[in-house]
């Protein structure tokens, strides 16, 4: 009886000590970790959301870019009289607006592309 009772009370302190003193020691080891961690998770998060802002300011900026430009071609067209845009058509080529249209696409997707790299690098430098 007397051993069993020995037995039982070593091991009532035995593992709620060891356990303490685990719990200390993992606590010890881990917290060192957790900063740099918490530290790199944000500087990357920060990165990309700042390069997504950039390009969502852009693609908002060349929206309204688009929306003043189609005003004030639309506000053009319905000034003028409709028989002089259609004798004005006579002098171009049916093919005019196509490749206006795709010499601007490409100048803009080169600006677009231009300032997204500008900007991406003046931010993820500091």
């Amino acid at each position: 009886m007397f051993g069993l009772r020995w037995i039982t009370g070593w091991l009532g302190k035995f593992f709620p000590n060891l356990f303490k003193r685990l719990n200390g020691w993992l606590l010890a080891f881990i917290t060192p970790l957790i900063a740099p961690f918490f530290e790199f998770i944000t500087k990357f998060f920060r990165k990309v959301v700042l390069f997504l802002a950039i390009i969502a300011a852009i693609g908002v900026l060349l929206m309204a870019f688009a929306a003043a430009i189609n005003g004030i071609a639309g506000g053009l067209v319905n000034a003028m009289a409709p028989d002089l845009i259609s004798f004005g058509r006579m002098f171009l080529p049916s093919n005019l607006s196509a490749g206006i249209t795709i010499l601007l696409f490409a100048r803009l997707q080169s600006l677009i592309f231009m300032w997204a790299h500008r900007l991406t690098e003046k931010f993820i430098h500091t």
